[in-house]
């Protein structure tokens, strides 16, 4: 009995080292700079830049679901 009293005292403990973490704060970027942005990728549409952008939208959509 007391062993079964300290498997359910040690999983409430594990519990308790949960911590909250907040959603990050997305910047906003301004039309201007969306228009920079979009003309430099169109000068230059190196392959590996557009996949990083790519990689970044997805962040930033985790982001607004997370703020939700």
């Amino acid at each position: 009995m007391r062993w079964l009293a300290l498997v359910a005292l040690l999983g409430l403990s594990s519990c308790s080292s949960v911590q909250y973490v907040p959603c990050p704060v997305l910047v906003t970027y301004s039309k201007a700079d969306q228009a920079a942005l979009a003309a430099e990728i169109k000068a230059n549409p190196n392959p590996e830049t557009v996949r990083w952008i790519g990689d970044y939208i997805g962040l930033r959509d985790q982001v607004r679901a997370c703020q939700r």
